[in-house]
């Protein structure tokens, strides 16, 4: 199988350097500035480009696990349209994502209501048209795409609008990677196809008026790594990580940026942990949150603790794990019941995450509950050996996971593609 060619664009006026190590099937190919010819692709290799943005880490997840998805299948550009391209104050979204959902959540939760009508983000999408359209339509055509799938609802309309206005037929994609409580930016009735992981995401792509014809229950995007993983003994996976392969590991994750009272949840899952009559330990990723980080490492633990920074072997910490401790992140959830690792939600970003929650129940993959002391006790009964409640607990988190969906995903989005160019062929 030949290796597709996946590159990242970078801002006109520089490389932006990733901080962390990035995957595998992405090559270190870049531009420093805005290509004014088509760009090269392998012989017969559709140019696929992916738009998204990094404000929150589920978009740029998904991105490369479409990415992933098309390895050998086409030559795929991850297009970070708004914070690379965008002007100001449109380029901030990512750097004020996280403050704004961790500081003033209350807040969020208006704006997100306030906007949550299809008139209204039409309506606010045709006022900042003609602000962006300069700097973000010359990135985009220029790279002449064959196919453009989103990974964001703030990158639907726009880019759909430019496209067509310059003339490109280009199917038109978007992925929608918030399971269930779904904004209705995310669902623009000119995309070609729109994939929604759940059956109540479809209910609400119906209301905001998409085309059933153009609809399709697929599932959330996830690498193959965590497929791959289904399988593998958590002693091995344990003894790989240089944990001891018999005890219980509890995986405490405050996602990618590190959000979230991580540390006063960990102090309280160790003390209670400490005080059982079975050994266990706990591994917590800290993501980039580097203050937090340090303070973990310097923390009197009495139980064996393993403190984390940005992790990319997920795949490997989730499967290890008995039990995740995290927020109802959507690409986190997806990725441990996939892995068959019970979750224990503490916390949700008001408005697109709320109904994860209610999912997570329904499927009886985990619970929610938000106070330390009741995790670390919750935590505390799942473990004692002999209890045959964490054995049916990941048996539901594995029964409701969708391992193949990037692979299903893409496969639609390059079957749509073909047929495009097989309509533009049989038009000449």
């Amino acid at each position: 199988m030949r290796q597709n060619d996946v590159s990242t664009a970078a801002k006109g006026r520089g490389v932006k350097k990733p901080k962390a190590k990035p995957f595998s099937f992405l090559s270190a190919q870049r531009f420093d500035s805005i290509p004014v010819t088509r760009p090269a692709s392998p012989t017969g290799l559709p140019r696929v480009t992916i738009l998204m943005t990094d404000a929150g880490g589920g978009h740029r997840s998904a991105a490369r696990s479409l990415a992933e998805a098309l390895n050998g299948q086409a030559h795929v550009t991850i297009l970070n349209l708004v914070d690379d391209y965008a002007p100001f104050p449109f380029n901030q979204l990512s750097p004020t994502y996280g403050p704004f959902v961790n500081r003033a959540p209350w807040l969020y939760r208006l704006v997100y209501k306030a906007t949550e009508d299809r008139k209204f983000v039409v309506a606010a999408e045709n006022a900042c048209y003609p602000l962006v359209q300069k700097r973000i339509s010359a990135p985009l055509l220029a790279l002449a795409p064959d196919l453009v799938i989103s990974v964001h609802p703030l990158l639907t309309d726009l880019p759909i609008r430019l496209l067509r206005k310059a003339g490109s037929r280009a199917p038109f994609v978007t992925v929608v990677t918030d399971p269930v409580s779904v904004h209705p930016a995310w669902f623009c009735p000119e995309a070609d196809l729109c994939v929604v992981a759940t059956d109540t995401a479809y209910r609400s792509a119906l209301e905001a008026g998409m085309d059933p014809a153009r609809l399709r229950v697929i599932g959330l995007p996830i690498r193959r790594a965590f497929s791959e993983m289904r399988d593998q003994p958590r002693s091995d996976v344990r003894a790989r990580l240089g944990l001891q392969p018999d005890w219980p590991l509890v995986l405490l994750s405050g996602s990618a940026a590190g959000v979230g009272k991580v540390l006063p949840m960990a102090r309280a899952i160790a003390r209670r942990l400490a005080e059982a009559p079975f050994p266990a330990q706990m591994a917590i990723i800290a993501g980039r949150n580097e203050v937090l980080l340090r303070q973990l490492r310097t923390e009197p633990w009495p139980i064996k603790v393993v403190p984390l920074g940005f992790v990319e072997q997920m795949a490997d910490w989730m499967r290890a794990a008995d039990i995740l401790v995290t927020k109802a992140g959507p690409g986190t959830l997806a990725e441990a019941v996939c892995v068959g690792t019970p979750v224990i939600v503490t916390d949700f970003i008001p408005g697109q995450e709320s109904g994860n929650v209610a999912w997570i129940e329904r499927t009886g993959a985990g619970a929610f509950i938000r106070e330390p002391e009741r995790v670390a006790e919750t935590i505390r009964k799942w473990l004692q050996p002999g209890n045959p409640l964490l054995i049916e607990l990941s048996a539901r988190a594995r029964a409701a996971g969708r391992p193949e969906a990037a692979t299903e995903i893409a496969l639609a989005a390059l079957a749509l593609c073909q047929l495009r160019s097989s309509e533009q062929a049989g038009a000449l």
